[in-house]
């Protein structure tokens, strides 16, 4: 097989046989556009936003802007072509939009008008790359993020061909910067050895507020601090040092007041972070959002003031429907905006000026996602857009089921029923486990979950149970700190009692079921596969098999200590007794395991490990490496390896259906093939 690495008797093929039905659905399935970065110009005329989808073709992540005009209600795609465009932003006139994209090569920022033409570069620079930009309120220009220009230390030993990596000694660190549309270069606003993650500059331009953290690290987002940098004389002092997260701030429209996001170092991981204010002299600091029993607006998601400045509108899980809300800052009361999502999906959102609507992008199971306009004192909903059009009526139908658990937790799960399904008829069951183990299965559209084709599966005939077991998202703190301490043990009761509950409703078929996940997914499955036989096919995605060496090999070593109470040698047994690969003797399920090269959060040894070690105690597993790709694949050829790897994986255990022969396969590019690390069992 071209491309291929392959060791041991068996293969797997690259492509699902054309013939079956989830085949088809796959390549459809790729198309399929998430809709981003809502924005609605200041005079409230137009509405941009982002549609990104995966193009084989080019084999890239391509997203483009698509325009409303909100006064006849047309919609029409503003840029084209392979690459990324995103991060829309109206200037202060609202006559252009400026966006990154990478199209010259850099990431730049780029303008175009709304209403069409060609687009032409604001910034031209052949070194920095663009991070974030806003405009500066006269619109003479942008204040931006980039990452440092190597040192010229780094530079020659580069030429001397000694390009090394000092581990946790050199840093990319993102720099703020000042650039004026009348100059050729930008200026650099920070020097000091900080991270700067995120900013805002406000209504006067007088003054920029900014995240720092002391390096890029993601443990370091954990400990970042707010500044205020004072644009006319260059001088910068102290905002916000709060111990823990202090990011994302958010001047009010008067400039009065900034909004930022939150949380304790106890509640780093794990726990709830918080909508705070402050003024920009540093006094009237209190959290506004303490009732709001979640992570507020994820972490550092989106918020925008309300014209008056006395509500923040923001999303936020409530089980599994994502709705919009807003919250009054002087009493912290919040609630919904509208009762349109109720069971619905808020991807993203912004609001008009002056107040009187927002735009949202919406989805649910059934209803692909599309832009609707929502008026904030009317409560009229509008469809404005059909860009997702040729999804409409191709979902199966979905059910929210909801049961408890044997110690008394309310547990949901979304059970995806299959094309033509029959009430009495039992089917071929398969779960999917969502990554986390903070995740969630949200109310919305998914034609895939992110390896998993939900919907290629129901085409197949398969019914579909994707479980939120306790320390899931969505259903406040405790229910996050569930299972601290107990993974592996609790959740994996949580999510074993839905399926006996899908049997004794008639709904699955107890002889051909199949359990998948990534990430946190992909070690509740590699621990089911190590405490049960009960199901007979299995695909570990990217997961986490010893919980010891993991420690020591991922770029987040914090996150396993907050959940097991400190580092392995403090308590090896803890780590060892929620470790899969300590109870591997067990296993009998035949297993694939998916991993990407590249992938520090999750490093491949972790899959490599538990191929190795179901192949010495004869259980049939088949392992493939995906190179470049970090914790989640993301070269679209790829992708759709990926997905139709795990199609075939579970038609072969459970349906008998085998792939096609080899020659009947399609190359995909021998840049892009995967490695397969052969067999092992009884084949």
């Amino acid at each position: 097989m071209k491309g291929l690495w392959c060791l041991g008797t068996t293969v797997v093929l690259l492509v699902a046989s054309a013939a079956l039905a989830g085949a088809t659905s796959i390549e459809k399935i790729l198309e399929y556009r998430s809709l981003s970065d809502v924005r609605v110009s200041p005079d409230g005329r137009w509405g941009v936003f982002v549609a990104t989808f995966s193009d084989t073709e080019e084999n890239t992540m391509n997203s483009d802007l698509w325009v409303v005009d909100l006064e006849s209600g047309r919609s029409y795609q503003l840029t084209r072509g392979p690459k990324r465009d995103s991060e829309p932003k109206w200037s202060p006139d609202g006559k252009k939009i400026a966006f990154l994209s990478n199209r010259s090569g850099k990431t730049n920022i780029w303008l175009i008008h709304p209403d069409g033409g060609e687009a032409w570069p604001a910034t031209e620079f052949e070194k920095l790359s663009v991070s974030d930009f806003e405009w500066l309120p006269d619109g003479s220009g942008f204040l931006f993020t980039a990452p440092d220009l190597p040192t010229p230390e780094e530079e020659k030993r580069k030429k001397e061909k000694r390009d090394v990596i000092l581990v946790d000694q050199e840093f990319d660190y993102g720099r703020l910067y000042r650039f004026r549309l009348s100059e050729a270069e930008p200026e650099k606003l920070t020097e000091e050895d900080t991270h700067v993650n995120s900013f805002d500059v406000s209504p006067d331009g007088r003054w920029v507020a900014y995240g720092v953290q002391p390096t890029p690290k993601v443990p370091d987002f954990f400990r970042s601090d707010l500044r205020l940098l004072d644009l006319e004389t260059g001088e910068s002092r102290d905002l916000v040092k709060l111990s823990g997260l202090d990011m994302g701030p958010k001047f009010s429209p008067d400039g009065e007041w900034l909004a930022f996001i939150s949380s304790t170092p106890e509640d780093a991981w794990i726990g709830n972070t918080y909508l705070h204010v402050v003024r920009p002299d540093g006094t009237g600091l209190r959290n506004v959002s303490r009732a709001f029993d979640e992570r507020f607006g994820g972490f550092g998601g989106a918020m925008e003031w309300s014209a008056d400045g006395q509500w923040v509108y923001f999303t936020g899980g409530q089980g599994a429907p994502v709705r919009l809300f807003r919250i009054r800052v002087d009493t912290g009361q919040y609630q919904p905006v509208s009762a349109h999502d109720q069971k619905r999906t808020v991807h993203a959102f912004d609001v008009e000026a002056q107040g009187r609507f927002a735009l949202l992008a919406l989805s649910d199971p059934e209803t692909p996602a599309e832009i609707y306009r929502l008026g904030l004192e009317t409560n009229e909903l509008e469809q404005l857009t059909s860009v997702n059009e040729a999804f409409a009526g191709t979902a199966p139908q979905t059910e929210l089921m909801r049961y408890r658990s044997n110690d008394g937790l309310d547990l949901e799960g979304l059970v995806v029923k299959p094309r033509d399904f029959q009430e009495g008829k039992r089917y071929p069951l398969l779960v999917v486990i969502h990554g986390g183990p903070a995740g969630v299965f949200t109310w919305s559209f998914t034609p895939r979950r992110g390896a998993y084709p939900i919907h290629a599966f129901t085409e197949q005939g398969y019914l579909v149970f994707m479980p939120n077991p306790r320390g899931s998202g969505g259903y406040g703190e405790r229910f996050r700190r569930a299972n601290v301490q107990d993974w592996g043990y609790g959740d994996y009761r949580d999510i074993l009692q839905g399926v006996d509950l899908l049997i004794r409703r008639g709904l699955a078929d107890r002889e051909r079921m199949g359990v998948m996940g990534w990430s946190y997914g992909g070690y509740m499955t590699s621990w089911i596969v190590s405490q049960t036989d009960r199901f007979q096919a299995a695909s570990m995605g990217a997961g986490l098999s010893n919980l010891v060496s993991m420690y020591g090999t991922t770029d987040i070593p914090e996150f396993p200590e907050a959940y097991f109470g400190g580092p392995p040698w403090e308590d090896m047994e803890r780590y060892l007794r929620h470790s899969a690969i300590y109870y591997v003797s067990r296993a009998k399920t035949p297993t694939l395991i998916q991993h990407g090269q590249a992938d520090r959060r999750v490093p491949l040894s972790q899959g490599e490990e538990f191929y190795r070690a179901l192949k010495a105690v004869g259980v049939e597993v088949e392992m493939v490496i995906y190179p470049r790709q970090p914790h989640g694949v993301r070269e679209p050829r790829l992708q759709q390896d990926v997905l139709e790897r795990n199609l075939n994986w579970f038609n072969h255990w459970l349906l008998g259906i085998e792939p096609p022969a080899e020659d009947e396969t399609s190359d995909t590019g021998e840049e892009s093939n995967p490695q397969l690390q052969g067999t092992g069992g009884v084949e």
